[in-house]
């Protein structure tokens, strides 16, 4: 049996952010049905309106299972299309998504995680899993203040799919280039392949002289379809193909489907032999475990100094909140009205700016370096397991 997979990032943000919207939406929608694909994985699906087109699309076209989750902003910006029966379906939240003090980033208020889904096929339950990991906002030639959070949620949904005994798709935009941290974790400690490579089809996702992402735009290979194989069938890569990445136009205006291209991959499903000698997946990567241990410390470190560097901005805040308050006192008792209300308006404001920014960043650090040990359990039990690879034999 074949299995075909479409994967995008639909740029689907709120409050007048993306240009097209409505119209974008309607295309990607457009062209669920002559994709051929069984299942269909988005990111990036924020707004009602962007739900409600792209569902009412993936019904016309066939796919009898739509999941999004209601729940937060967005309910994560995931929307997974099915063709496929679904005998089960779980969501989970990242431990550690975005930084709450940066509400320009979002990723903290949208209630990001993954998604695992039980397809059913001719040849065996498949889990099909989607997701959109951390951004990074960083400019060209700055240190990424997120790759510590990105690699936490990559050690997460490796460790998820390392418990799981079917064959596994896994598809979204990864925001990590091959080679890059979450990259190396989700393949050394996951198992999963990556069928651009296993193909030798490493096209760029995010495209240079886009009509969305302006002439200078760095071309970057983020979005990725990853696999591995199960206990009783193989997955093999037949074809991946770049899709959703010509040019378009809305209202005389240049434009395309979204500021990210699409991949749709074929894959094959093989049972294995009914004999054959015993199979173990093979163990996690040592360099790639110790690779996620030194980055999850590095984000801890990064998140201590944060602390310190925001109390510290909180502090000279209130120091000048309370120091314009004064002045306004004594502006009073001179009798220049409007002066003392300027000044003790001006002192109130930040001192409570500085007293709310004292109070948040306590809080949003002790959150996400108590993330941070959790998500280091989860890599200490993979370290446990090293030398322990489950073994699984062919029925």
């Amino acid at each position: 049996m074949r299995l075909r997979v479409l994967n995008l990032n639909v740029w689907g943000l709120p409050l007048g952010l993306t240009r097209h919207h409505d119209a974008r939406m309607h295309a990607i929608g457009e062209e669920f049905a002559r994709s051929g694909a069984h299942v269909i994985s988005l990111q990036e699906v924020w707004t009602p309106g962007a739900r409600k087109i792209l569902a009412e699309a993936g019904r016309r076209a066939g796919y009898t299972t739509i999941w999004h989750r209601e729940a937060a902003f967005g309910g994560s910006g995931l929307m997974v299309l099915s063709r496929l029966p679904v005998n089960q379906r779980h969501f989970t939240l990242f431990r550690l998504a975005g930084l709450p003090q940066r509400p320009q980033q979002a990723d903290f208020y949208g209630g990001k995680g993954f998604v695992s889904l039980e397809l059913a096929t001719d040849q065996g339950p498949v889990t099909f899993i989607g997701t959109h990991l951390q951004a990074g906002y960083n400019t060209q030639g700055n240190p990424d203040e997120n790759l510590g959070i990105r690699v936490a949620q990559a050690v997460q949904l490796a460790a998820h799919v390392r418990k799981l005994s079917t064959p596994v798709v896994a598809a979204g935009d990864f925001n990590s280039e091959e080679g890059e941290s979450a990259y190396q974790i989700l393949g050394g400690i996951g198992g999963l392949s990556d069928l651009a490579v296993a193909l030798d089809r490493r096209q760029p996702t995010c495209l240079s002289a886009h009509p969305y992402r302006g002439e200078d735009a760095r071309e970057a290979r983020i979005d990725l379809i990853l696999s591995r194989s199960g206990r009783q069938t193989e997955l093999r890569a037949l074809s991946l193909e770049r899709t959703y990445d010509r040019g378009l136009e809305f209202d005389g205006e240049p434009g395309t489907y979204s500021d990210h291209a699409g991949l749709v991959a074929d894959l094959e499903l093989v049972p294995r032999p009914a004999t054959g000698p015993p199979r173990a997946w093979p163990p996690p990567s040592p360099a790639a475990l110790a690779h996620a241990e030194s980055e999850l410390r590095a984000g801890e470190e990064a998140a201590r100094i944060r602390r310190r560097r925001e109390l510290k901005q909180a502090g000279g805040l209130l120091g000048a909140g309370l120091l314009l308050g004064g002045a306004g006192w004594r502006v009073r008792e001179q009798r220049r009205g409007f002066l003392a209300r300027l000044a003790l308006g001006i002192g109130g404001l930040g001192f409570l700016g500085g007293l709310a920014g004292g109070v948040g960043s306590q809080w949003a650090a002790t959150n996400e370096l108590a993330g941070f040990a959790e998500v280091r359990k989860i890599l200490a039990g993979l370290h446990t397991a090293r030398d322990e690879p489950v073994r699984l034999r062919t029925p």
